[in-house]
């Protein structure tokens, strides 16, 4: 997503869904991601997921900038954490 994509969605999260916080966009980023288990062709699904997940961290005040940023940092995280799978197929980091 772009710099512009995401202020267009804040701006729209702000004229359509006025008096939805971050809270209220998380809770909607949940009910996107079951539709997504649902139905993990449909990309529009995924869409609706990273566009849910926008409106909150824009709602909650971060820039674009703020969300790249914080990605590569976590991707740095990410590349030295030691990995174990659960019984349930998920992925988990193991804890120090």
């Amino acid at each position: 997503m772009n710099k512009n994509i995401y202020e267009s969605l804040g701006d729209l999260s702000l004229k359509v869904f006025s008096q939805a916080g971050p809270i209220e966009h998380l809770r909607k980023l949940k009910e996107e991601a079951d539709e997504a288990i649902e139905d993990t062709s449909d990309i529009m699904e995924y869409v609706d997921c990273l566009l849910a997940l926008y409106a909150a961290a824009y709602k909650a005040g971060f820039t674009y900038e703020d969300m790249v940023k914080s990605s590569n940092d976590k991707m740095d995280i990410l590349k030295q954490r030691k990995w174990m799978i659960r019984e349930d197929g998920i992925y988990q980091h193991i804890k120090d």
